[in-house]
């Protein structure tokens, strides 16, 4: 018996091997054979007896790991252990290498199989779901040869993914997980000090894509890309505004260049084109995402015109597309993005005409009377004004805020010029959206109302089990009672989820909690202004009844307290919430019952209304919050010249 490296002249023997060996969907077909042959990152084993080939073993050669791809024995040769000659062979030949461990995936069906594996010494890390197609599962093994204490499989690097992607299971690097894995395992839920790559089919607001991201974040993991980085995708004008970061490096990779347009692609944070690596670097620290591509026009300069994030569908897998993949997972440490930083007038953003404004004609002037009074230039601005939005050196928002609208993208594009802003991006990123509200808030251990995250694949018994009925549905973006219902008996359940389902691919289910009232708590800097008790509407289970008839029974009463005079359990409940979710501005929303208080959300944003909100505080309310603009500012600029001093 021989056993040595197969050459093009077993071609035909290796061919045959695959035909009798594999269904034809998992076969290699000659040209990959070839290369597999060929590469330098791969290894095929050949065993012959007495010069007539009888087995074969592929394997993929990573820095720290090898990879098992396939072992085949011809038919007739079966049960004379010649499989057992080969992995003992690459078993032994790793050993003599210093190759801390072997991975392999096996048909989970094959129980056989399994065993022998086993009786290696291989163990089953997970199972991999659709791994050789719909329905057909592999079983993760490795076998650890090299006793190392920073070799365990308690994955740093989380690779998400909503659709069978084989060559990154080979990445000793990363965990490939599911996307509904990551969404449902209570592993994903409590884990610390994750990398979390995000990298399902679509990135779109409200697909799986999405919520991988927010999710991630809501449980303090690291993401990406992040909630804001695809947000910024969508954004042309900050596109173009991060773009003049590089503008010197754009110039100079181009200037050679005759034609009018060119795109470059960013795959793992690299690009194959050599002569632009410097400028990929720059925009990859940009818009961090594994997977980009980035498009450029010349009108007399060249311009970053348009940054598109690209999924694993958009790619072809190439050898050198793997090793990118494997370099990039095996670094240790990711940069996030540089911003800029600039100084000081205040913009305060309105919407003319909105239903239900967070403050109203009297409560504005009153922002601006204060503002003056401690020394703003304060105008205000509408979503007409985007191109002026530089002019100010803070920009306060006082429109309904929602991260697929104009509000957002100001507060984005003034973050990213260095404005001080009110509300922050982050914070509308974060409470616009309950699932990422109801992930964080289980992370903090704060009381809330029992809730279930519910996809199209939960089963109707389950969400009525877990939470009884009534049940009160949530669209993860609902906001001022609308996008929420109640419901009563399956049948409703299942009509309005099916009515749910048409806008988003996640739904919230939350335990119904009675209450006349609900308390709202203004923070700002963690710390509380006023506490308001807002009753439920005439005859209504909200705060806001939309369908009231009249103006007037369409929002309940509401009674104002001076901090001091709230309940302090319900203060210490709503600070804790509220830091959460940042420094910010917030209204915390919360209800007492049963002799608990629980936290319904976290809003960024909150009203502030003459006779309303400042009822205790009177002027004072609004001259504290423009205060705390000022501070902020101030802070910024004693940092920046303590930094520019020490240099």
């Amino acid at each position: 018996m021989d056993i040595r490296y197969a050459t093009t002249d077993d071609l035909e023997f290796l061919v045959k091997l695959e035909e009798l060996s594999f269904v034809e969907s998992r076969r290699f077909d000659e040209a990959a054979i070839k290369h597999s042959i060929l590469s330098k990152h791969q290894n095929v084993y050949l065993l012959s007896e007495d010069g007539v080939p009888c087995a074969s073993a592929t394997i993929h050669l990573y820095a720290k790991s090898w990879r098992i791809y396939s072992i085949a024995v011809m038919p007739e040769f079966r049960k004379r252990h010649f499989g057992k000659e080969l992995l003992s062979h690459i078993i032994d030949e790793a050993q003599a290498l210093n190759v801390p461990q072997i991975s392999l995936e096996a048909d989970s069906a094959d129980k056989n199989l399994l065993q022998w594996y086993e009786s290696f010494g291989f163990r089953t890390v997970r199972k991999i779901k659709n791994f050789y197609g719909k329905g057909e599962h592999a079983d993760k093994m490795f076998l650890t040869l090299v006793n190392d204490p920073k070799n365990n499989h308690g994955f740093s690097n989380i690779v998400v993914v909503d659709q069978p992607v084989g060559w990154l299971e080979g990445i000793e690097a990363v965990d490939v997980v599911t996307a509904e894995e990551f969404i449902n395992d209570e592993r994903f839920q409590t884990a610390k000090d994750l990398r979390i790559f995000n990298l399902c089919s679509s990135y779109e607001y409200q697909t799986i894509g999405y919520y991988v991201s927010l999710l991630a974040s809501a449980r303090n993991l690291r993401a990406i890309p992040n909630v804001a980085t695809i947000e910024d995708f969508t954004n042309k004008t900050v596109t173009e505004s991060l773009g003049d970061e590089v503008e010197d490096l754009i110039q100079s990779s181009f200037k050679h260049i005759k034609k009018t347009s060119i795109t470059i692609r960013i795959l793992f944070g690299k690009t194959t084109r050599i002569k632009y690596q410097k400028l990929s670097h720059s925009l990859y620290k940009l818009f961090e995402a594994p997977l980009l591509e980035c498009t450029f026009e010349k009108n007399r300069r060249w311009h970053l015109i348009k940054v598109t994030p690209l999924t694993l569908k958009d790619i072809e897998y190439t050898e050198t597309v793997e090793r990118l993949a494997e370099d990039y997972f095996n670094q240790k440490s990711f940069t996030t993005s540089m911003l800029k930083n600039y100084k000081y007038d205040l913009a305060i953003l309105v919407e003319p005409g909105e239903a239900a404004p967070p403050s109203g004609k009297t409560a504005l002037d009153r922002f601006k009377i204060a503002a003056e009074k401690i020394g703003f230039y304060t105008e205000f601005i509408t979503k007409e004004d985007f191109a002026r939005l530089t002019q100010f050196d803070a920009l306060f928002i006082r429109a309904t805020t929602n991260v697929n609208d104009f509000t957002y993208q100001f507060s984005r594009y003034a973050y990213a010029e260095g404005l001080m802003v009110i509300d922050d991006p982050w914070s509308i990123l974060k409470c616009s959206n309950k699932l990422y509200f109801h992930e964080s808030m289980k992370v903090q251990g704060v009381l809330t109302p029992k809730t279930l995250v519910v996809s199209k694949t939960t089963r109707h018994p389950d969400i009525i089990k877990a939470i009884g009925f009534p049940i009160v549905l949530k669209q993860p973006d609902s906001a001022c009672s609308l996008g929420v219902f109640k419901v009563y008996d399956e049948e409703q359940l299942s009509t309005k989820l099916k009515e749910l389902f048409k806008t988003g691919e996640l739904i919230l289910a939350q335990e119904y909690v009675p209450s006349s009232f609900d308390w709202r708590v203004g923070i700002l800097d963690n710390k509380p202004l006023y506490a308001c008790k807002y009753y439920m509407a005439k005859n209504h289970w909200q705060i806001y009844n939309w369908h009231a008839k009249t103006e007037h029974d369409q929002v309940g009463a509401v009674d104002t307290f001076l901090v001091e005079d709230a309940p302090k359990e319900v203060l210490d409940a709503a600070i804790r919430a509220a830091s959460v979710m940042g420094d910010g501005f917030y209204g915390v929303d919360l209800k007492q019952a049963n002799g608990k208080v629980y936290v319904i959300e976290v809003n960024d944003n909150p009203s502030v209304d003459h006779h309303w909100e400042d009822k205790a505080l009177g002027d004072e309310l609004y001259l504290m919050i423009m205060k705390n603009f000022m501070a902020r500012i101030e802070n910024a600029r004693n940092v920046k010249q303590r930094v520019l001093q020490n240099k």
